[in-house]
Order: C-alpha cells, then structure tokens, then sequence
C-alpha cells in the first residue's frame, strides 16, 4: 500500500510545520506516503477517500519586474503563465516562468517536489505572492506537503486559511483556473474572440471627428497641465528606494529597450542603439592606434 495510517514510520516530530499547527490548536491529520515528486506521482501514489478531497499541484514562479508567486491549484487545473499575469493584472512586459531551486530553497526553505501552501512559514522576507484556486476552497479537505514530500498534512479550507493568516501573516489571492482541456474564462472587460466580427461594430456608438481646431486646443491644454520638472513615464519606482526597479523602468518607459520573450534576452530600440553606435564609432578609433581588430563574442545578460 502506498499510504501509511501512521506517522511512526518516519520522524517528524521536529517538523516545524506540525509543531506550529498543533502549538496552534488547528486541528489535522498527518499521514507517511510513497516519496513523490509531481502532483501526477501524487495523485498516483497516493489516491484519496473521494473527490470531495484533493491534494495540490504547486508552481513557484519569478518575474524580474513583479517578483515572486507560489500558485497552488487542483491537480487537474491548467496554469498559463501568460493568462496568470493578465487574472493577477500585471503591468507592463510579464514574464513568469519558474523559479529555480536554490531560490526556492532560500525563500521558502523547501527542495523541489517539496513546495506546497504551508511552506509559506518559511517566506521570513514576505516577498513572495501566494496564489490559490478558488476550486480548493470548495473541498472537504486540502492535502499538502509538510516541507517534505513523503508525508501530506490534510487541513479544512478554512484551517487552512486560518494558518496562513495567523501563523504565516499571508493573504492569498483566490483565482478561478480552467481545468486542464477547458477554456479559460475571459478576463473581465474583456470581449471574448468568439464574438462575431459583427458585434465589434455595434459595441461601440459611433462619434464624429474632432475638428482640427479642436484638437490642437485639447493638446494644448494637456500641456499647460504638466509642472515643471515632472515627466510623463509614469514610473512606479523612486531612485533612492529601489535602483534596479527604477533603472529598468527608466530604460523601458523611455523606449531604450524592450523585454524579449526569451530570458536574458533584450531589443535595442532606435534611441539605445544610436547610444551604442556612437560608442562604437569613439571605440573603434582607439582600438585602431593599438592595432586590434574587432570581433563579436556569444553575449548573453
């Protein structure tokens, strides 16, 4: 059998997690299983009493601009991290993908395989987003791991809650994801691509042009309201309080560079790459009267 009634088999009376859970009177069960590393193992190794109960897939994810996010869902939910970014409303260039061990192992002091909803304890720096499917609230019971993934511990939603406000001083956002195979809801707002090509038209009433003279005097006016010394980037991050947050905004609201699909990799838009031209030009001189000669090596940032 994969499952064990009792926890004797193993050691966890050191576990921090069930230390914390029983010092905070949240009721919860405990149990030793087969060591599985995915939620696919999981759901194998491991199959519950029913469906009214279910263990969790977790992703930790990074996003240079927006930072960290542990999103736990049903092991049967489709997360798109691209979707992801638009149900949390992320601004600007969003690229989510996940984040490597090492900095789950620092963050959230867990291995691979290991990660779940109770290891937000661990998130000492609270920099890290908790994400929930709604579809767990809905359960009897939720089974996560306990920093380990050879023993699960099942909790209530609402105990389960009641640890992360409490004892881990975190807020989850609830989000409703799309079972694997289904269609992602449309966001709010959002006019779904099934719509006819005839309704585009009708959603909107039609107005007039302005005249010219008009809309000269409106530029105008929207000049005469911007103070000197402001700009008009809409930075979100002041020097003095985050540099590296503050330069990247600078370089892409100013459109020195755009983010690329690909991590690490940029585009040089026409403002950086003259910058870069110019640099080029003084240099090349230079290394002339030394005699060198140019060569371009595989650089990666």
């Amino acid at each position: 059998a994969t499952l064990i009634s009792s926890v004797s088999d193993i050691d966890l009376s050191s576990n921090p997690i069930l230390q914390k859970l029983s010092s905070s009177t949240i009721p919860h069960h405990t149990y030793a299983h087969t060591l599985s590393m995915t939620s696919d193992e999981l759901v194998t190794n491991v199959p519950l009493p029913s469906t009214a109960e279910t263990h969790t897939k977790n992703l930790f994810l990074k996003d240079k601009k927006h930072g960290l996010f542990l999103v736990c869902v049903s092991p049967d939910a489709a997360v798109n991290t691209k979707e992801l970014g638009k149900m949390l409303k992320l601004e600007g260039k969003v690229n989510l993908r996940l984040a490597d061990e090492t900095l789950m192992m620092e963050k959230l002091g867990v291995k691979k395989g290991c990660v779940g909803p109770l290891s937000m304890m661990n998130n000492v720096d609270k920099d890290v987003t908790l994400v929930l499917d709604e579809c767990l609230m809905t359960k009897e019971k939720i089974h996560s791991h306990p920093l380990r993934n050879d023993a699960s511990t099942a909790l209530i939603p609402s105990d389960l809650l009641k640890f992360l406000n409490e004892c881990c001083q975190v807020e989850p956002t609830m989000l409703t994801f799309p079972k694997q195979g289904e269609a992602a809801a449309p966001l709010p707002g959002k006019v779904p691509s099934s719509r006819p090509a005839g309704d585009k038209s009708s959603s909107k009433p039609k107005h007039p042009p302005k005249d010219k003279q008009q809309q000269s005097k409106s530029t105008n006016t929207n000049k005469k309201q911007t103070k000197k010394g402001e700009t008009q980037l809409a930075l979100k991050w002041k020097k003095e309080e985050n540099f590296a947050m503050w330069y990247t905004d600078v370089i892409v609201l100013s459109e020195m560079i755009s983010y690329y699909d690909i991590s690490g990799c940029y585009i040089l838009r026409p403002w950086s790459y003259k910058i870069w031209e110019l640099i080029q030009d003084w240099f090349n001189i230079q290394i002339r009267k030394l005699d060198v000669e140019n060569s371009y090596f595989p650089m990666f940032v």
